[in-house]
């Protein structure tokens, strides 16, 4: 299972949405602001939202460790990415042996593409869910 810490943003009734809680850094630094993470945040988007899957009573603001099953990242990258692949291919071959010619072959490209691109709109992945409430208790220790 994959997990990351994240943020309440909302509640709905088919779950919840959140928001991933970025660390401060990678830890060789201890947080202090190194170079990469300079560089990191000149090219960082706006936090993206998910919906997620809950059973827990929760309010927005409260932090969440959300899991992903093992694998589903690989399946849904092979979903997206191998199938419209594949399907583009075969469109191209189908065209090129249906009539001779880069134009059919183009035509037939374009078509899996687009083939592909329906299927892979319209297919649905497991949502990912949360699993616990992060223990922040935990997570702040005291020096000494």
């Amino acid at each position: 299972m994959l997990e990351q810490t994240a943020e309440i943003v909302k509640t709905a009734p088919e779950g919840v949405w959140v928001r991933a809680v970025e660390p401060s850094g990678c830890g060789s630094c201890g947080g202090q602001g190194c170079s990469s993470r300079r560089i990191a945040e000149l090219f960082q988007r706006k936090p993206r939202q998910f919906l997620v899957d809950c059973d827990l009573s929760l309010s927005p603001g409260d932090r969440v460790v959300v899991g992903i099953a093992r694998g589903s990242v690989l399946r849904s990258a092979i979903r997206a990415y191998g199938l419209a692949l594949a399907l583009m291919l075969g469109g191209a071959l189908l065209g090129q042996a249906l009539r001779p010619g880069d134009a059919a072959a183009v035509v037939g490209l374009v078509l899996g593409g687009a083939a592909g691109g329906l299927f892979v709109r319209n297919a649905r992945a497991p949502r990912p869910a949360v699993l616990r409430r992060e223990d922040s208790p935990l997570l702040r220790m005291r020096k000494g």
